[in-house]
């Protein structure tokens, strides 16, 4: 425990507040317990049960993200709005940079897109590193750089990887021949991407400037719209800085049906891989059209602080470790 780096996050989430109140943002506490939280394949929720005094009980899970309130709130009529608080994800690993609970900001707008995202994310990240005197990240002085995913791989792996979308065979070709990877019959072509991006593009994202990647494969954003000038891609926005993942932004999915389909494909995968699945939230699927257009983004507050304070673990920015609060003996 680092009590000059803890003081140091509290000043941060000050500044983080400051910064969106000035700008009209309306902060909301949305539900952290809710009967359905998010479809994603790759994250898992913690899962408890709710009694009532008459004994009757109800399953519900501690969120993953504030996504669907915060949708359903757009839908209302709100317009620019944020949640910073806790949120869990279980089968996280305990690596310094993770934590099964954590501090987690997002904030969404009508009528924006993925440039709007990245420009929200670097203002406010500007303002809060002048404003912290102290911080090991000059966020002021830098320039931000903007790639798309095709220039990624362009440069880091000299790829083009429009060549290979939607051929699972021919990626996973590349993956084995090229770049020694395992590529086994289960794997789909997600799984293949990663198997090269994961080790050869994505750990030299923002070391040397911070980095938004955007315009991904569509089967990787399935809360986001599809390109207009290409549906193949989608308009999602990632941060990397100081070797670290910072946000996830998309322009939001706002047609139903569409995203129906993508529920019910991140259902079948669930389900491949042997995991829990729950019925889709048809609350959050009704009210969905009503959203228009709008666009939001999820920030990791912990390794925000971690970059701003130099630190070298999550651990060193929060009050008690995953392992002094899950394994006191």
């Amino acid at each position: 425990m680092d009590l000059a780096k803890l003081r140091q996050r509290s000043k941060i989430i000050r500044l983080i507040r400051q910064w969106f109140d000035e700008r009209d943002f309306t902060e909301m506490h949305t539900p952290r317990l809710v009967a359905l939280p998010g479809q994603e394949p790759y994250l898992e929720p913690f899962w408890t049960r709710v009694f009532e005094d008459d004994g009757r009980s109800h399953e519900a899970a501690l969120i993953t993200s504030p996504e669907y309130a915060m949708k359903r709130l757009l839908a209302a009529g709100m317009d620019r709005i944020y949640d910073l608080g806790p949120c869990f994800r279980n089968h996280e690993p305990w690596d310094g940079t993770h934590d099964p609970e954590f501090l987690l900001l997002e904030w969404y707008r009508r009528n924006a897109g993925i440039d709007d995202l990245m420009r929200d994310t670097e203002d406010m990240l500007k303002f809060v590193s002048e404003n912290l005197t102290e911080s090991a990240a000059a966020f002021q002085y830098q320039e931000f750089r903007r790639l798309t995913v095709e220039q990624a791989w362009r440069q880091y792996v000299n790829i083009e990887l429009v060549d290979y979308l939607n051929d699972r065979q021919a990626l996973a070709d590349l993956a084995e021949h090229q770049f020694e990877q395992t590529v086994t019959v289960e794997d789909d072509w997600d799984d293949v991407y990663f198997k090269i991006f994961l080790s050869y593009i994505e750990p030299r994202l923002g070391m040397e400037q911070p980095t938004f990647l955007y315009r991904y494969p569509v089967s990787q954003a399935s809360l986001a719209r599809r390109s207009a000038d290409d549906p193949r891609w989608a308009d999602r926005v990632e941060l990397y800085a100081g070797g670290l993942e910072l946000a996830n932004g998309f322009a939001e999915l706002s047609d139903a049906d569409e995203q129906r389909r993508r529920f019910l494909d991140e259902q079948t995968l669930r389900q491949k891989n042997h995991k829990k699945t729950w019925p889709l939230d048809e609350k959050f699927l009704s009210v969905l059209p009503a959203m228009g257009n709008a666009a939001g983004i999820a920030f990791g507050v912990d390794r925000l602080v971690m970059l701003l304070t130099g630190a070298a673990s999550i651990n060193q920015v929060t009050p008690f470790s995953a392992c002094e609060r899950l394994l006191p003996e």
